[in-house]
């Protein structure tokens, strides 16, 4: 007979992570777009870089949330690093887009509480 929860841990922490790694990525993609009114080539050429890593923390998180999670959080962590270099340090975007990884690869290596003997 098989225990019905009506939300599993690992579920929940796939959208919490899906959530962080959403609002972080947007919020990478803003300032992307934000930081194009210096037209210079080094710094057009950071903020596309920092534009298409904030697609993938988005991308990573939208695969936490379906089910290929292990992927989806090393994605979203090395998303988030990459952006922690290029952006020059912590903010607050970069911060939720590395704590979706972490949350994506928790999620995916977790087990149901009933099953830790196995």
């Amino acid at each position: 007979m098989r225990l019905k929860m009506p939300l599993k841990m690992h579920r929940l922490l796939s959208l919490l992570a899906f959530v962080l790694a959403l609002i972080g990525g947007v919020l990478v993609v803003v300032s992307a777009l934000g930081g194009l009114a210096h037209l210079s080539i080094g710094s057009l050429a950071i903020n596309g870089l920092v534009f298409l890593f904030g697609l993938c923390a988005i991308l990573g998180g939208w695969m936490i949330y379906t089910g290929i999670r292990k992927l989806g959080g090393i994605m979203t962590l090395i998303a988030g690093i990459i952006l922690f270099v290029l952006m020059g340090g912590a903010g607050t975007s970069v911060l939720l887009v590395l704590a979706a990884g972490v949350l994506g690869l928790l999620a995916a290596e977790l087990k149901p509480w009933w099953a830790f003997w196995r």
